[in-house]
């Protein structure tokens, strides 16, 4: 039986899972491409669609995409399939995370936040691999699911001993709104 978090995102995938294809991979990963191998062991986390993974699939990496949704998945095989890339994927919550050591050349993680995912990202990354990760910051002391937010500060405890090489905090705000979300990016590498 699903999860309600894979329901809730197969359910929005179903519905609106060409919209997510439409998107752009995030600007962090588009602005630090040029750190990227240009060959090696992917893994995109809390993939979605995998707008990352597919970046990185046609960049020559070979790419594995970890989602809870099937269904967002079964969009990142058929867009892989229209590009001519290799994708594998894999229904996977993440919320009790497992991955082997010094695996993967390159981990990205965007807007999503599971704490206990962080130490082992560290442990799968390969001697010299990257880990791109960017999240939403919290900003307000009653915000609505807190658990989905960084406090301040957190991400960079959280890293460890990676060698840190960007560290920013964006802020966005809604067009036609006062809404706004803050988020904090980091690239690391693991030392060698």
């Amino acid at each position: 039986m699903p999860n309600q978090d894979a329901q809730r995102w197969n359910d929005r995938y179903a519905r609106d899972g060409m919209l997510w294809q439409a998107r752009q991979p995030r600007q962090l990963l588009l602005d630090f491409a040029h750190l990227l191998p240009a060959k090696g062991l992917a893994l995109d986390a809390a993939a979605g669609v995998a707008l990352h993974g597919l970046f990185l699939a046609e960049r020559g990496l070979h790419v594995i995409a970890l989602d809870v949704s099937e269904i967002g998945l079964r969009f990142a095989l058929e867009s892989a399939r229209k590009r001519g890339v290799w994708l594998e994927t894999a229904v996977y919550d993440l919320s009790h995370p497992w991955l082997p050591t010094n695996v993967f050349d390159v981990i990205v993680n965007f807007r999503f936040l599971e704490r206990a995912a962080l130490p082992v990202y560290r442990r799968a990354l390969k001697p010299g691999g990257l880990l791109f990760f960017e999240t939403f910051l919290k900003t307000e002391p009653n915000q609505d699911y807190p658990d989905h937010y960084l406090n301040p500060g957190e991400l960079l405890n959280a890293i460890g001993s990676l060698e840190i090489l960007h560290s920013a905090v964006e802020e966005q705000i809604k067009p036609d709104s006062d809404k706004r979300k803050v988020t904090e990016q980091i690239i690391a590498r693991k030392q060698f």
